[in-house]
């Protein structure tokens, strides 16, 4: 909101401290500037930038702005300025631009790198002169040329770093624009070259001061043929800034197991999208490399305002052989490695990181970008023909409107009810709500609907909230609100991520997506942390209160803060998780067909759908040991695939064996262990399945590669002795049942599932804890293999 001005001269505000770089001075003007808007602005009160340093960068500074900046590649470059292995810095907001330009960079380099090199440098003015007629212009441009010696010697005078290259006249009428280029080593050169200009220009004027017949009636320092931050063609075809190319080869193989594609089917679409450029008047053919041009400028300094013309650019590819020949130029990358920007202390230190800051780095710097910038297109390209690119940025549809919660929603108002039903205490009010110290992530699920609707609130949010119950008791205390994702927005998270494995992985979750329990998700946690049963309350942290509200699709728990006392996960630990959990399983075995009656658990996947989805689990482990033969090697790979082709033999002896609510995703990321307590947070794939199901994902997660037989059979005998211990019907299940047989099918159900949706995904988003986790699986698996029993 602008504040009502007063009428009259000089009644306008004024900016303070205009002119002045001091912290006093930005101080002044953001104190001002909030009174003159009614904004707190408190995102600008700190800033890692001194002021004083700034003169020649910004007038009237009030703060900074972050962009976060991700890590692209590495790219093998084989060029002239650019060798070596490049990680580059990207300044984006653009989701999967890092993942896009990475998953190229990876291809270039599996296929032998990319080869760089400038073509030349230059930077161009071109001022205006107005003669009295056409053939004074005529004189006057004669004149221009028989006097380049005098021209040079006056750009000496200005700038040493300057080089006057060539004086190109072009006249329209009686108006002579004089298109002055410039080298300018390794600045971007629009300072240099409009000071050199100045200086051509002040001489010309003197010079002809006497001369009635050519002096020019008016002069204009810029006449707009230089097409200063504009894409033109002309520019394009003479150059404007570096002029630089870059070229590689990729092999069948390599487009196959990382683009996910081949050359034909590149080289087909490209001939279609060249027409589309035609047809709407394109500068030269592109993809999509104003993209790397823009994260790259301004991660390192350069002028955000060239990104229109240096993004012009012109892609080629042609098959060769067996081979893709990719090629691209950018003719007007408008870079410089000194001067400007450059030298702030985020962007120098990350021109330190590519090996390009100061003097002598402008030519690798050029060569980074067009390197970086091929990646891309290629990336982009391959997304394009298969289909990857419109799955990896799908936005769900909704038929009507929907008020998403936001930030700022997490008030007093909205936490009244939910507190007041909770607690069971219709005269509650809520006096204070102000945020608390983050937590450590949102979880994979939330991430992951987080990847696919990004427009509204999710994750973890911890509060301190105090409120005054009923009969005036004040209380205050430490809460989390989990605000969760719809399933189907999970579901398209991991479709997201899945199309980037390639049109197999991702065409079999379309396929089979519905058969593996993600869909209903927000709706099944906030179902468990409405129940009452002591067994499982005593598991879960407090819930103060529940909101399920469809018209908003908001859902969330409000629950108690509860920190981990980060133990080691000694057998004393792992002993008590299944003691704690065993009391769910003892409480609920048997007596699956009574919670499936209840209908909070809606589709349960059976065993006759993880047999008919072997198409997925095995796309999955292809995909996984194709991407990461150092953690799925060809015999594990093979103990994978052999168990989703035998799921239909030994899935369906799952559903004999007496089945219970489990939490289907018991690892120490959803447990907190505070001294005799535990607590199991994070229910929402909870489901029906043998009690064995979550020791198995507990030991895995726990035990470690050295887990021997004897840690297993401990494990276990202490899982049903708590089991037993609930209930006389508890006790007669596990032991009419075979309990080790149930270990058994679980193992492989884990195995089969989310060991291998775990596998596929890492090749996309780094999961910290899949390398151990895969280890100790096999090693279970293997222990297992040893006992002999089928």
């Amino acid at each position: 909101m602008t504040r009502e001005r007063a009428a009259g001269p000089g009644a306008a505000d004024v900016v303070p401290g205009r002119g002045q770089y001091t912290e006093d001075a930005r101080r002044q003007r953001l104190q001002w500037l909030r009174g003159h808007s009614g904004a707190a602005l408190t995102s600008l009160e700190r800033t890692g930038l001194d002021a004083y340093n700034l003169v020649g960068n910004v007038e009237n500074f009030i703060g900074s702005v972050e962009v976060p900046v991700g890590l692209a590649g590495p790219l093998l470059f084989v060029g002239d300025a650019a060798r070596g292995e490049v990680v580059a810095p990207l300044a984006t907001t653009e989701g999967a631009l890092v993942a896009s330009a990475s998953r190229g960079a990876r291809a270039v380099t599996a296929s032998g790198g990319v080869s760089t090199r400038v073509l030349s440098q230059r930077m161009t003015r071109a001022p205006v002169l107005e003669c009295a007629d056409i053939a004074a212009a005529h004189r006057l441009t004669e004149w221009l040329r028989e006097r380049r010696p005098a021209l040079e010697a006056q750009v000496g005078l200005v700038s040493r770093h300057t080089r006057l290259v060539d004086v190109e006249p072009h006249q329209i009428g009686r108006y002579l624009h004089v298109r002055f280029v410039f080298e300018t080593a390794d600045a971007a050169g629009q300072n240099m070259t409009t000071a050199a200009t100045w200086q051509i220009c002040r001489w010309l004027t003197d010079t002809l001061a006497a001369e009635d017949g050519l002096r020019p009636r008016n002069l204009l320092l810029e006449g707009n043929l230089s097409g200063d931050k504009k894409a033109t063609v002309g520019s394009m075809l003479a150059g404007r800034g570096t002029r630089v190319t870059a070229e590689c080869r990729l092999s069948r193989a390599t487009m196959a197991s990382v683009l996910k594609t081949t050359p034909e089917a590149m080289v087909k679409n490209h001939v279609s999208t060249v027409l589309g450029a035609q047809q709407i008047g394109m500068p030269g053919h592109g993809v999509n490399a104003a993209n790397i041009v823009a994260a790259l400028f301004v991660a390192t300094g350069q002028d955000v305002a060239c990104v229109h013309e240096s993004g012009v650019s012109i892609f080629s590819m042609e098959q060769d052989g067996d081979d893709l020949v990719a090629t691209i130029l950018l003719p007007n990358l408008v870079v410089g490695t000194v001067g400007g920007g450059t030298g702030l202390p985020h962007q120098r230190e990350l021109l330190t990181l590519l090996g390009c800051a100061g003097e002598g780095g402008g030519r690798r710097f050029a060569e980074i970008v067009a390197g970086f910038a091929l990646a891309l297109d290629l990336s982009t390209m391959a997304a394009l023909v298969s289909g990857q690119f419109a799955q990896a940025h799908q936005r769900l549809g909704r038929a009507r409107r929907v008020d998403w919660l936001r930030e700022g929603d997490l008030d007093a108002a909205l936490l009244q009810p939910m507190l007041s039903l909770g607690l069971d205490d219709p005269g509650l009010h809520v006096t204070r709500v102000e945020p608390s110290p983050p937590l450590r992530g949102d979880g994979i699920a939330g991430e992951l609907g987080a990847l696919a609707e990004r427009r509204r609130l999710s994750g973890l949010h911890p509060l301190r909230v105090e409120w005054a119950s009923g009969d005036g008791t004040p209380t205050a205390a430490d809460l989390v609100a989990k605000v969760k994702p719809r399933g189907e927005e999970i579901v398209a998270g991991i479709a997201m991520v899945l199309s980037l494995c390639g049109p197999e992985p991702a065409a079999a979750w379309e396929r089979w997506s519905p058969v593996t329990g993600f869909d209903d998700a927000h709706r099944r946690e906030l179902a468990v942390y409405r129940r009452t049963e002591s067994a499982l309350t005593g598991l879960l942290p407090r819930c103060y209160g529940v909101l399920e509200d469809d018209e908003r699709e908001a859902y969330v728990v409000l629950m108690e803060r509860v920190s981990d006392d980060g133990g080691p996960w000694t057998r004393d630990r792992i002993d008590g998780v299944l003691r704690g959990v065993g009391r769910v399983h003892g409480h609920w075995l048997g007596r699956d067909e009574e919670l499936l009656a209840e209908g909070w658990l809606q589709r349960v996947p059976e065993p006759v759908d993880l047999a008919k989805a072997h198409e997925l689990w095995g796309a999955l482990v292809r995909h996984a040991a194709q991407e990461q033969p150092d953690l799925l090697g060809p015999a594990r790979a093979d103990v994978l695939t052999g168990l989703a082709e035998d799921a239909g033999q030994w899935a369906p002896a799952v559903h004999a064996l007496p089945r219970t609510l489990v939490h289907n995703d018991l690892n120490p990321r959803n447990i907190a262990v505070r001294g005799a307590r535990v607590v199991v947070y994070d229910w929402e794939l909870a489901t029906v399945d043998v009690p064995q199901r979550d020791v198995v994902e507990l030991l895995a997660s726990t035990l470690g590669p050295d887990a021997t037989a004897d840690d297993v059979e401990h494990a276990l005998a202490v899982h049903a002795e708590a089991v037993a211990a609930v209930s006389p019907r508890a006790a007669a299940l596990v032991a009419g049942c075979d309990w080790r047989r149930g270990y058994r099918l679980a193992l492989r159900t884990f195995m089969t599932t989310r060991l291998a949706l775990y596998l596929a995904g890492h090749s996309q988003r780094e999961f910290g804890f899949l390398p151990r986790l895969v280890q100790t699986s096999f090693r279970l698996w293997q222990l297992e293999e040893a006992r002999g029993e089928d």
